[in-house]
């Protein structure tokens, strides 16, 4: 082809059809920048498809993550909704709504755990780390984004309970609580293996003792908030989870259309 196109400029010449040379010149230029371009386009088509394909295996992946994130969300949303209640229940107690009785020491131990989300950004990471994550419609962007952000308030939740936890209703229990861990004193799940062969004789509630208890009381408070406030973030994050999973089913079902 390039000797075809060189005897044709060689004939123009030599023919003196300076005119001519010049014309067909300038088209052989704008035909090779034609060319070019193709070439371009087809290259630039090429990474897109490639980086499409790349953003859906991600884009998978991070639909998988997102079905482990709700399943320790949906069990931490469980085991903080378990808390609360005894939480309430120990409230009313102390409020002398309801009587002081053998669960009373269940509740208290059952708002010492503390709670840890730890969530999978793999698939996160590498679309933002290998620039796919721009391609994705925006509002399937923004909604990722959006849920990433909540799953750090959540752990930044988890933490400030955790914190106070560990700095104040934890010594405090076991300074003057941890006397009732023995079999029959106190009636919570954890301890019915734990003491299943303990001998010593149960220890009694102190009744007029906790009801006099004005700390335990205001701890027990500042638990009531701090759970509820967890619970809001588990659920607001679940059913953002939720929703960008939708949008992903969405996204990929349209694509492959």
């Amino acid at each position: 082809m390039i000797k075809f196109f060189r005897k044709i400029r060689y004939n123009l010449m030599s023919e003196n059809k300076t005119g001519r040379y010049f014309k067909y010149a300038i088209g052989e230029i704008l035909l090779v920048v034609i060319g070019i371009l193709i070439a371009l386009q087809i290259n630039n088509w090429n990474e897109q498809t490639k980086a499409k394909a790349s953003a859906d295996i991600q884009l998978n992946q991070l639909y998988q993550n997102i079905s482990d994130d709700l399943i320790l969300l949906n069990a931490s949303n469980t085991n903080v909704t378990s808390s609360l209640a005894s939480c309430q229940k120990l409230s009313e107690q102390f409020q002398l709504i309801k009587p002081f009785d053998s669960l009373t020491t269940s509740y208290i131990l059952d708002n010492v755990f503390e709670r840890n989300f730890h969530n999978n950004t793999a698939a996160y990471d590498k679309l933002n780390q290998s620039g796919e994550f721009s391609i994705l419609p925006k509002d399937l962007q923004s909604e990722i984004t959006y849920y990433y952000n909540l799953l750090d308030r959540v752990k930044e939740r988890e933490e400030i309970s955790n914190t106070f936890i560990k700095k104040n209703l934890e010594p405090y229990y076991f300074d003057y609580y941890s006397i009732y861990h023995r079999k029959g004193s106190n009636q919570h799940p954890i301890f019915s293996d734990y003491y299943k062969n303990d001998n010593r004789q149960p220890i009694a509630l102190d009744v007029e003792k906790i009801k006099n208890d004005h700390k335990l009381a205001t701890l027990i408070f500042a638990r009531n908030y701090q759970l509820k406030n967890q619970i809001e973030f588990y659920v607001k994050a679940i059913e953002k989870g939720e929703n960008i999973q939708k949008l992903i089913e969405n996204y990929i079902n349209l694509t492959n259309d």
